[in-house]
């Protein structure tokens, strides 16, 4: 079963509502009434040791700027800031205390950096190191974006560069393998420091939606590509019901990413499409704003919103291929269709 299908599943089970709930399960963080000017946003995060992060190349610090960064992300997926977090650990016999105090160190970086503050949380014991990250944050009413709200012809938007973070993991995944091997061999990773810096601490696009507000500019609809582009343009096509016509020579991609393709013969599609764990944003907006978007560095139009609910990407040759709903899945641990 997908996570997808056993969240619809479990959520029918519950009530969902209460009065002052705007928005609840279904879209990247949960919406309420938060006065007359703002509404507030909450959304959750885990991570798990084995699923999620590898002990071996993940240093606690990063394990634990990752574990904030990607909840922070989600109510940057909502156009908004991000406030309080609240940190529950479980914690395995084999990990001690000096560890922990590191992973904390990698909070306290992510609370420094995005003016957020950790207010609380949890401990219990547990089989393997796994952290759950809770966010609070808050969006102008007139701001607030959904996944829905795409309309046809609309720009299609990803910003920053696809693909470095799966990329990254293939190079880490080799070095340790290679160390198993040889414990005395230093890993040799000098030409790849990007794309490992994506896969071991990334983070939100807080400045996106802050830019985004300065160039006047709203989305129409967002989403985050913690599960990759694919994923999260059918996502936004589903919340729609709009398709989307993607052009392959627009998708951005820093050039270790391809080389790192190139290393594994892998096809450098495989990378932008479908991996995960970006946290880059994927955003729709009006057409007129074109030539605002282009001027932007750190933001890309790579396609437009069409009938229908078909992703195409069309490649420089003008031949045109079905993109299909893969993308990390969190209960499969595994691109998921």
């Amino acid at each position: 079963m997908r996570e997808e299908e056993l969240i619809q599943r479990l959520a029918s089970r519950l009530k969902g509502s209460h009065s002052l709930v705007i928005e609840g399960i279904g879209d990247d963080a949960a919406v309420w009434e938060w006065d007359e000017k703002y509404l507030g946003l909450l959304s959750v995060d885990t991570l798990h040791e084995h699923w999620d992060f590898d002990r071996v190349y993940h240093a606690p610090q990063y394990i634990g700027y990752k574990a904030a960064a990607s909840a922070i992300s989600d109510i940057c997926a909502m156009n908004g800031e991000p406030l309080f977090l609240v940190v529950s650990l479980g914690v395995p016999s084999y990990v001690s205390p000096d560890y922990l105090e590191k992973l904390y160190e990698g909070l306290r970086k992510v609370e420094e950096k995005y003016n957020v503050g950790v207010i609380g949380g949890d401990v219990s014991s547990a089989n393997a190191l796994w952290l759950n990250v809770g966010v609070v944050g808050r969006v102008e009413k007139e701001k607030i974006t959904y996944r829905r709200g795409a309309s046809v012809n609309e720009l299609v938007c990803v910003t920053g560069d696809l693909g470095g973070a799966y990329a990254g993991l293939k190079i880490l995944q080799r070095e340790k393998a290679v160390f198993l091997q040889h414990p005395e061999m230093q890993p040799d990773v000098a030409e790849f420091t990007y794309i490992i810096s994506r896969q071991l601490k990334p983070e939100p696009r807080c400045d996106i939606v802050a830019r985004l507000r300065e160039i006047a500019v709203m989305p129409t609809s967002m989403i985050d590509l913690s599960d990759g582009l694919a994923a999260g343009l059918h996502a936004l096509a589903k919340a729609s019901k709009v398709g989307f016509h993607i052009y392959l020579d627009r998708l951005p991609f820093h050039a270790q990413t391809q080389q790192v393709a190139e290393l594994f013969h892998m096809p450098l599609t495989a990378f932008l499409l479908y991996g995960g764990e970006e946290y880059e944003l994927l955003f729709t907006a009006p057409l007129s704003a074109y030539e605002t978007l282009r001027r932007e560095t750190q933001i890309h139009v790579i396609g437009y919103a069409t009938e229908g609910l078909e992703v195409i990407l069309e490649d420089p040759e003008g031949n045109v291929m079905k993109v299909e709903r893969l993308g990390w899945d969190s209960l499969q641990g595994r691109q998921g269709g």
